[in-house]
């Protein structure tokens, strides 16, 4: 199944009332060239088919950006980012922020070994969690805390909605 329509299901199971829109391909060669780069053919499909509307928050208290506020890591984020995602920043598009950005997750279009790889950035440290676009929502709607830390780190795991949900 195309991560746009596992997104869009698993959206709508979990009652996260995302909205989402079909985004013309001149808008996604627009965000390309204003930074130089090719979007890899999953994330392209899932922008141009399924991307959100607005600012959201998921069941995860995740909130994936609409076409229009997806930015480079450095135009986004302004604290220093650790290898090895650091050497391609410039070439890398957040498009999920978690809990009001506690971390973000950018998918790298760098014309390297990283390229459609998705990148986890805020925590310590920086680090690539999935190999493409596909298989970081496929396991972000399964097991989002599989792609929520680089492998060997740990970071809070807290659901602070849920624990609102429950005073």
């Amino acid at each position: 199944m195309a991560p746009y329509l596992k997104l869009d299901a698993w959206w709508s199971k979990t009652g996260a009332g995302i909205q989402t829109k079909r985004s013309s391909q001149a808008a996604v060669a627009e965000l390309e060239s204003r930074y130089g780069i090719v979007i890899p053919a999953d994330f392209r499909d899932y922008l141009c088919q399924g991307a959100p509307t607005a600012e959201n928050w998921d069941a995860e208290d995740g909130n994936w950006w609409p076409l229009e506020r997806i930015k480079s890591i450095p135009d986004e984020y302004e604290h220093p980012v650790s290898d090895p995602v650091a050497k391609g920043a410039a070439k890398h598009l957040i498009f999920l922020d978690y809990s009001i950005w506690c971390w973000a997750w950018a998918i790298s279009c760098a014309h390297d070994e990283t390229y459609g790889k998705v990148a986890v950035v805020g925590g310590a440290p920086d680090g690539y969690v999935a190999d493409t676009f596909a298989e970081f929502v496929d396991r972000y709607t399964t097991d989002w805390i599989s792609v929520s830390q680089v492998p060997g780190n740990t970071k809070p795991t807290g659901r602070f909605r849920a624990w609102l949900r429950n005073l």
